[in-house]
């Protein structure tokens, strides 16, 4: 007798099997079931400015991600909510927040797009029914300018969404008042954003003026002491020292000038008189007449405009030229070279505040050299000559 085996499959799992084969794709999303739909990834919204709304559609927001599904999209969707990036969820748009005005500047793959604004400026849309397909993992780039940032610091966010095209982006606007609809896109992604609070820094730099005079270092007194190896003046030549240095440096917008304020060299009821305006002889013993200059140059550092008020002045590096007053006047021209360059004006030296000798027009440092000269006649009374010399450093801020 033959006997036959048969297998027999269960009706349930015939069934199942079914089931699982038949059924649709569901995205399950924060209680929501969305329709079939790939999450973009890479997504971002680089903020240009994340404080509130102090001023109104100046911040950028730069939108960037990778499309998850190949094929075409003719229209992306950004909308922007208080509440949740999910979709399907009631989005109301973040206190202040408005796109209103907003337009874009296209990145990749983005070029000739269109745009337009809706659902009360909480919604943006950019499409272009000509679009090309891509491929899954391009990427879609794009800036949203013009962007009124919510007036409340803390998060708020921003729901993408992909369209094949354009009517399919247009119907979900359309119906998305409120934000309470899953059908239409493609792709989505939902990215989180943050108003935040400003850092103030605040720095000081107070005014600067550093001024010295000196002989050999900052801080010492400059004593000059003219004539021979002995400190003698005579009649032979005019003694000339060149050793008397000031330094100025300021961070004052304008720059700063310098003074001179000074007398003539006297001791007791005798004097050798400041050279000033009227020219000086210089010749044989028996014509030499008494004078006493000054010149200044500049010797490093930022180059002032020399003053030529009858004080001896060059940028040359040195005071050997024939210096003329502002008035056109020659200045002790009949001294000859080196002697013509010291001047020093009796008259504006002793006034209140000095005889203008150098200008230093914009912020920086000058070092320069003070050259003082003087001679005698056969005639000088003998004595110890002294004075003292005041140079005022004043800067503009």
């Amino acid at each position: 007798m033959k006997i036959s085996f048969k297998r027999f499959t269960p009706a349930y799992v015939v069934f199942t099997m079914l089931l699982t084969l038949t059924a649709p794709i569901f995205l399950i999303t924060g209680g929501k079931v969305a329709a079939s739909a790939g999450q973009v990834q890479f997504r971002s919204i680089q903020l240009s400015d994340d404080t509130t709304n102090t001023s109104g559609s100046t911040a950028n927001y730069n939108v960037q991600f990778n499309i998850a599904t190949t094929g075409a999209v003719q229209a992306v969707v950004v909308d922007f909510c208080n509440t949740d990036p999910i979709p399907g969820d009631a989005c109301v748009a973040p206190t202040g927040f408005s796109l209103t005005g907003a337009s874009y500047t296209a990145g990749t793959n983005t070029a000739g797009y269109s745009t337009t604004v809706a659902n009360s400026g909480r919604t943006f849309d950019l499409s272009n029914a000509s679009a090309t397909s891509l491929s899954s993992g391009a990427t879609i780039s794009f800036a949203i300018t013009g962007v009124t940032n919510p007036t409340v610091v803390g998060t708020f966010y921003a729901r993408i969404f992909t369209f094949a095209l354009t009517t399919d982006a247009t119907t979900w606007i359309s119906s998305a008042s409120d934000g309470s609809t899953t059908t239409g896109y493609v792709d989505y992604g939902g990215v989180a954003i943050a108003i935040a609070q400003t850092i103030v820094v605040t720095a000081k730099v107070q005014e600067q003026l550093t001024f010295c005079v000196y002989i050999t270092t900052c801080g010492t007194q400059a004593i000059i002491n003219l004539g021979d190896a002995h400190d003698v003046l005579s009649t032979s030549a005019p003694f000339i020292d060149n050793t008397s240095t000031y330094f100025l440096s300021t961070n004052a917008s304008h720059g700063a000038v310098v003074y001179l304020k000074g007398t003539t060299l006297t001791s007791g009821s005798n004097t050798i008189p400041a050279a000033g305006s009227t020219p000086f002889l210089y010749g044989t013993p028996s014509t030499n007449v008494d004078f006493f200059g000054v010149c200044s140059y500049n010797s490093s550092g930022a180059v002032p405009t020399v003053a030529t008020d009858y004080l001896g002045t060059s940028n040359g590096g040195s005071c050997a030229t024939t210096v003329t007053d502002t008035g056109g006047t020659a200045v002790l021209t009949s001294l000859g070279t080196p002697y013509a360059t010291f001047g020093f004006n009796s008259t504006n030296t002793t006034s209140t505040y000095g005889d203008l000798l150098a200008t230093l027009a914009a912020p920086g440092a000058t070092t320069n050299q003070l050259a003082l000269a003087a001679g005698v006649n056969l005639t000088q009374p003998s004595g110890i000559y002294t004075t003292t010399l005041q140079l005022i450093a004043t800067g503009t801020y």
